[in-house]
Parts: C-alpha cells; structure tokens; sequence
C-alpha cells in the first residue's frame, strides 16, 4: 500500500498534523509506504524535522507579486508531481480542507487514483455557516472515494456531503502507549500549556493561567505559536512573568513525552465558543499519567468521547475560583496506570485505520 500525503505534516504543527505524524509511524512498521508534500510556514512549524519521505514547500518571495494568489496551490501541485516520477501511490490523501483539498483532487484525477479525505474537524467548523464555503466543501467531499471522520464532526460532514455512504465514522486519535508512558523524571514544572494562539486564543483561559502563575509562583513551560503568540509574550512581559515562564515554540511530535512527564499537571482549559476539535494534548498527557485541569466544557468533550474510568483520577475539573486554591505541589490522587487498557484502545485504532486503507490497496 502506498498512499501520497499532500497536507499538515511535520515540520507544520497542529493537532492534525501530529495525529498523522504518529499514525503513519505506525503503518510504516505495517508495510505501508508513504510520501507527504506539506508546507513550512515560520508561525506554525518547528525548525526541526526530518526531510526523508517529506517534501516541504518552503516560505519564499515569489517573483512576482500576484495580488488574487499566493501561488501556494501551484506549488504544492508542483511538488507533488515530482515525486510522483518515483513514487505510483494507491491512494491520494489530504488531513486539512485548505489549503490542501484542491491541490489532492487535482493530483488524484491527474493520477486517476482514489482520494481520502480525513479532515481536522475544525476546518469544517470554521466555515460550516458560510454558504458559499458550504458549497465548495460539498464539491470537494463528493468527488471523494471516503471521508474520515469522528463522533463530534460527522453530523456536519452528513449535511455537507450528498453521498454519506462515503463517511467513514472512525475512532479518534490514541497516541502508542509504548511512546507516551509515565516516566520516573524531575518534575521541572508545575503546569503546561500547549497549542496554536490564534483568533480564539482568550477562549482557552490563557488570562486566567497567567494569573494563577503570578498569585502562586509557579513555574510553567508554554510551547506555543500562531499569529497572535505575541500578545501573550506582552502579557508575561506587564505581568512581569519571565521568570516564572519557560518559552518555548512548537517542538517535534516526538519530543513531547517527555515534556508531559517533566510537568505536573497539563492546562486543558476551553471555553464555549471555541472551533478546536478534541485535543490530542488530553490523551496523550494522560497516557503518560499527567494530570490535566480542566474546566466544566472541556469536561463535557471529555466526557462525550468516553474518556472516564481508569483515568479520572488524572482530569481535575475547576472553574476560576477553586482554581486559585489548587495545589500545585502534586496529583494527590491514585491512578492505576492501566496498561491492557491503553493497549487496547491503541491497537483498536490503528486496527480501524490500516482496515480503511486496505480498501484501496493492498
């Protein structure tokens, strides 16, 4: 099976991004062959990353300005058929809808090859109630031979889409349990925050976190990045929190588990109003036995996707005043760190995506 990525992929960070990342790690180890055409934008990609399999489309001036185009879909165009010189692939797939759709389909009936889409589930919220971009998801999601979704996108894709025998509903992301495992480490910090600031970033309680860290003196990390990074670097500057904040922009997916477990507990707040799909932060910080604190919206979507049991002891909800009584100094709960299940849940992911693509492929 070959299969012809052309979308969110390291060195691009983002949820989608890391959830293929790690998805193809393991059909690699399965036989699947792969090549990925993604793009390197300086906001949201890690300096770092491993060029074999991937062709970046790099950040460059182009010769000339063109007012109505970046020239970004010719390029990816581009690329994609270079490597198709040396690589037949069975299968075209895109993970994001733009900038990427397009440039897939075009490629998928230039090779006459079948094309999957497995979408963020934030690029459709972000323009389901726009007709027109309504329209043009249709036309891209009906010229698809399948389409990946999961429990909280699924009824949107149904109206998008005239043909939902081509909805495939399937099990959201788990990360492997023998890479994200609780470790016996120096607990560097006393909380993380992780992700994109972008239009919505006040929904994710960053104002209230700063806050926190200044009335108790804790000690965080914050990975972040996005268009807007720089009004929280202002915010830590007024707040004189440079000390008390370690800096850091997006990392390779394979560094983070190790930064789970240098932390005490994980930032997972969100707030109604949000576009974010389900947060990887919140599995894969749990199967390393990180607790995450999080407020009562983000407890439903926990909730809603079944996570309870083993590790509710690791999911702390709060809201802004009890908050700022927390004790940071450590979980004070027991949490069984419950192998078979995290097993079990991992195997029966990859089981359900390696079963999709054999479909196209063998």
């Amino acid at each position: 099976m070959k299969i012809l990525l052309i979308g969110k992929y390291p060195p691009m960070q983002g949820g989608i991004s890391t959830k293929t990342y790690w998805l193809y790690k393991q059909l690699e180890k399965d036989g699947v062959e792969f090549q990925i055409i993604t793009l390197n934008d300086s906001q949201y990609s890690t300096n770092e990353h491993n060029l074999a399999k991937v062709t970046v489309v790099k950040e460059k001036e182009v010769p000339w300005h063109i007012p109505e185009t970046s020239l970004v879909d010719d390029r990816l165009i581009n690329a994609a058929l270079k490597v198709t010189n040396y690589f037949t692939p069975d299968l075209i797939e895109t993970n994001y809808i733009w900038p990427f759709c397009k440039d897939a389909l075009f490629i998928a009936r230039t090779l006459n090859k079948p094309l999957l889409i497995r979408h963020a589930g934030s690029d459709i919220l972000k323009f389901y109630n726009d007709q027109e971009f309504r329209d043009i998801m249709s036309i891209y999601f009906n010229q698809a031979a399948a389409i990946v979704s999961n429990i909280s996108s699924i009824d949107l894709l149904k109206d998008i889409c005239n043909d939902s025998g081509k909805i495939q509903c399937m099990p959201r992301y788990v990360p492997d349990p023998n890479i994200f495992k609780p470790e016996e480490s120096d607990k560097q910090y006393d909380i993380l925050f992780a992700g994109k600031i972008n239009y919505l970033w006040h929904l994710k309680g960053l104002k209230l976190l700063l806050e926190l860290i200044k009335q108790k003196g804790l000690k965080a990390l914050f990975l972040i990045g996005g268009k807007y990074k720089d009004d929280i670097y202002k915010q830590i500057t007024e707040k004189k929190l440079e000390s008390r904040i370690k800096l850091n922009g997006f990392v390779k997916p394979d560094k983070m588990p190790s930064i789970y477990n240098s932390c005490k507990f994980v930032w997972c707040w969100e707030e109604e109003g949000a576009v974010e799909d389900f947060s990887n932060i919140i599995w894969e910080a749990l199967f390393c036995n990180t607790p995450c604190i999080i407020n009562s919206n983000a407890s439903k979507k926990i909730k809603d996707e079944g996570i309870t049991g083993d590790f509710s002891n690791l999911l702390y909800t709060v809201n802004a005043k009890s908050i700022m009584e927390f004790d940071f100094s450590e979980n004070k709960r027991t949490c069984v760190d419950n192998k078979r299940l995290k097993s079990d849940l991992f195997l029966k992911y990859v089981k359900s995506n390696t079963d999709l693509y054999m479909q196209f492929g063998s």
